[in-house]
């Protein structure tokens, strides 16, 4: 029967239907920081558990939360998948399952038994031989916080301590409590209960959590959801709600002591993570002698998600293309600016200074340098507060008394923060421990499935006018936190000309994010952005508008494919959720609402002769509510699928590098075709499905009167927003006494509106008077159907 190996190091954690993206994300977060280097931990697909030998090298098989009929659906009712579950824990695997991955795990489940949404019925994996009751506490709703909640557990004493511990502020959603057998089997162990809790059949201290031993393996289900920090939504939100909400330092107390927690669940189920093994190192007394390396990389968690400064930067490419990274700042024009320093080659560009060296340089003997220690230097990176400048005389305040008083507070210059580069080392491949925020190993492989999907070859270099290229995705420069990828890429001239081509520069956080205009934009968690670097021929240079168009094109495809989602492009820039349940609205009262989900932002350069393009792009695909955002658009399709009692198919969560794949390989056909097709005429058809604009009404309001205008569609050879005029009834056949309008058919030499333009001659009455409006000539406040002159 197939069992995992002595030597199994894959903890795999399903990310089929029915998972929430938002706990997929971070559960393969968490797990990562307590496992890593000793485990790898990867998202694993219906697919693989189906048609793969994966129980071999599997320590731990995790389903965490979601919903638990499309569990049964696709791994019990589908593909069987629970019998190879089943036999794999049997002989000696393991599985975690985490609230719906609990009540999946258990032998029978009563949901909201007799309610609107009950769910009823036996499950095959029954790890648990009793029945899990839900919710264990009112209010809850799907793809909603509305009965989230901030809980405490009573912990049972274990083999480490024989005290009882509680444990405070863990989220809740939705989690049931196990009704325990009698007499109680012996192979079920209590871990945790709910503290102060009385159910509605009155029992108290209901149970959270048990382990379970079945045959050879083991099992840990988990009502609740131990995965998410406790600084960041969804958790913050639900401690929030508390009548006597805690201090900053009980939180941090209490996100101590889940992630320990979580640690010792892991134990419990045979793994060992590398802080247990430091620990027993420590007690034989190896580490005598005030050796503080290990200290010194210790992971934090909570600076992952809420980091304070720019962190060291990394040049990758595809794997079947290494040479390009290699290569990627190798142009003489680039190293004859660098200075030596250290082993550090040092160029001073407009905006920043970078230091640009191999990954092996970040140890101080270069023939010893290890995985080991780049991870320890990249978490020792995190945790050391870079001196910042100090205000000079000239930036002090000088009272009425003549003293020099404190300058008035600023936000720190994070662009003056000399910011490190590591180049690929041949010695020392990539690992996913130095980005787990993002797992690159992930991406080229979801890379190449996108790719393929669509019929194009991957990590090959591809022929073109100028020379060999490769492909858009497979040259990337990643950031764990950056001041601004747009930045760096559109306001320093050497690195702007001289990089290599198509390049996309990827950052986790962004200190100082652009926006259109002026804004700055803050990155939340969750949030996917990135520039891209493009050269544009010159014989298309009046076509830069559309570029934008491209973009939104882009994401919209590859989050988005079918349009059940209901993400939409907001001329001319944005991406927006249309759909029930966002903007106010709710699932079922059939009205859409409307959220913004991303932005993009495209900025022109001519420099060393030729047209490079940095286009910006944010969407939010795991951000925690209230923020609208992917995951949250999958849980209303997953809720409105479910409430119509259908079999239709729901589409995979989204994660950070599955989406960030898809828009590479989206945007690298359209760029294609623009390029091939020299316009956007091909696309119109696309990009008007897309939109959420046509026959949409708005006002002019830089005309006297206002003018009321019906929006028709976008112009194909210069993409300006094309509208025509709303005639009142009572006016028609006669002047309606708005300002004179511009008549494309009678003057198309003019793009933008002018209020100016002579009225349509009498020859010309019959045909149609066009308004032509350009993004860079006015203000659009589509939502609220307004459009004003831009200030």
């Amino acid at each position: 029967m197939p069992g995992p190996s002595s030597s199994a190091h894959q903890v795999l954690v399903y990310s089929g239907p029915g998972v929430s993206p938002l706990s997929l994300s971070h559960t393969i977060l968490t797990l990562s920081l307590l496992l890593l280097p000793h485990y790898t931990v990867q998202p694993v697909t219906p697919e693989v558990l189906h048609s793969q030998p994966w129980q071999e090298n599997c320590a731990l098989l995790v389903i965490p939360g979601g919903r638990d009929l499309p569990f049964v659906e696709e791994l019990t009712i589908k593909r069987k998948i629970t019998i190879k579950i089943k036999e794999y824990v049997e002989n000696g695997g393991r599985y975690l399952g985490i609230c719906a991955g609990a009540y999946f795990g258990t032998k029978q489940v009563n949901f909201e038994v007799a309610g609107p949404m009950e769910v009823k019925g036996e499950r095959d994996l029954a790890f648990f031989p009793g029945i899990s009751e839900g919710p264990t506490f009112p209010g809850f709703q799907y793809a909603s916080e509305s009965g989230s909640r901030a809980v405490s557990l009573f912990l049972e004493p274990s083999s480490s301590t024989s005290n009882h511990r509680s444990l405070d502020h863990i989220y809740y959603n939705g989690g049931g409590h196990f009704i325990l057998p009698s007499p109680l089997p012996t192979n079920v162990k209590v871990l945790a209960r709910y503290a102060d809790v009385i159910t509605k059949n009155g029992e108290k201290e209901p149970v959270a959590v048990v382990l379970t031993e079945n045959g050879k393996g083991k099992s840990i289900l988990c009502s609740l959801h131990p995965e998410y920090p406790l600084n960041d939504p969804p958790a913050k939100l639900a401690i929030n709600k508390l009548g006597n909400p805690p201090e900053i330092d009980e939180i941090e107390a209490s996100d101590k002591a889940r992630i320990e927690w979580v640690e010792e669940l892991l134990i419990l189920l045979g793994l060992n993570p590398p802080s247990r093994s430091r620990k027993q190192s420590d007690n034989n007394g190896s580490n005598e002698g005030g050796s503080t390396s290990e200290i010194d990389g210790e992971e934090d968690p909570k600076l992952l998600l809420h980091p304070t400064h720019p962190s060291p930067l990394f040049i990758l490419s595809h794997p079947n293309l290494p040479e390009l990274s290699t290569n990627a700042v190798s142009k003489k024009e680039l190293n004859g600016k660098m200075n030596s320093e250290n082993g550090w080659q040092i160029l001073k560009d407009g905006n920043d200074q970078l230091s640009f060296g191999p990954i092996k340089s970040t140890s101080k003997d270069l023939n010893s340098s290890s995985e080991d220690e780049v991870t320890r230097w990249l978490a020792k990176k995190r945790r050391d507060q870079p001196t910042l400048e100090t205000p000079s005389i000239e930036k002090l305040n000088i009272d009425s008394s003549g003293e020099a008083s404190p300058p008035i507070p600023q936000p720190p210059d994070f662009h003056s923060i000399p910011k490190t580069v590591l180049l690929p080392s041949s010695t020392i491949p990539y690992t996913p421990r130095w980005t787990p925020l993002f797992n690159f190993s992930t991406y080229w492989s979801e890379l190449d499935a996108a790719r393929k999907s669509t019929g194009r070859r991957s990590g090959v270099m591809r022929k073109s006018d100028q020379g060999d290229n490769c492909a858009l995705g497979d040259l990337i420069i990643y950031g764990e936190t950056v001041t601004s990828t747009q930045t760096m890429l559109d306001r320093n001239p050497l690195l702007l000309t001289n990089l290599t081509a198509p390049l996309a520069f990827l950052a986790s956080f962004q200190l100082s994010g652009r926006g259109r205009g002026s804004n700055i934009w803050l990155s939340p968690p969750g949030c996917l952005q990135f520039s891209l670097l493009l050269d544009l021929p010159a014989s298309l240079l009046n076509k830069m508008v559309f570029i934008q168009y491209i973009m939104a094109l882009a994401v919209c495809e590859a989050v988005d494919e079918d349009g059940k989602l209901g993400v939409r492009i907001k001329w001319p820039n944005d991406i927006y959720a249309e759909v029930e349940g966002v903007g106010g609205t709710e699932i079922g009262s059939g009205k859409k609402g409307k959220a913004k989900l991303g932005g993009i932002l495209v900025n022109t350069n001519f420099v060393g002769g030729k047209w490079r393009i940095v286009v910006g792009c944010g969407i939010n695909v795991l951000n925690a509510l209230p923020t609208t955002s992917l995951s949250q658009l999958h849980s209303l399709l997953a809720a409105k699928i479910s409430s119509t009692a259908s079999n239709k198919a729901l589409p995979t969560p989204p994660t950070m590098e599955g989406t960030f794949a898809k828009i590479m390989n989206s945007f690298d056909s359209k760029w294609e075709q623009f390029i091939e097709e020299k316009g956007f005429k091909g696309f119109m058809d696309e990009y008007h499905g897309r939109w959420l604009h046509s026959g949409q009404e708005v006002t002019l309001t830089t005309t006297e009167p206002h003018t009321p205008l019906r929006i028709l569609s976008i112009t194909p050879d210069h993409g300006l927003l094309r509208c025509i005029p709303i005639k009142s009834k009572s006016a028609a056949g006669t002047s309606n006494g708005l300002t004179p309008l511009y008549n494309r058919n009678v003057d198309n030499s003019e793009d933008r509106y002018n209020p100016s333009s002579s009225s349509s001659s009498s020859s010309n009455s019959s045909k149609t008077e066009f308004v032509d409006l350009q993004p860079d000539g006015n203000s659009f406040d589509l939502m609220s159907g307004l459009i004003k002159r831009k200030i």
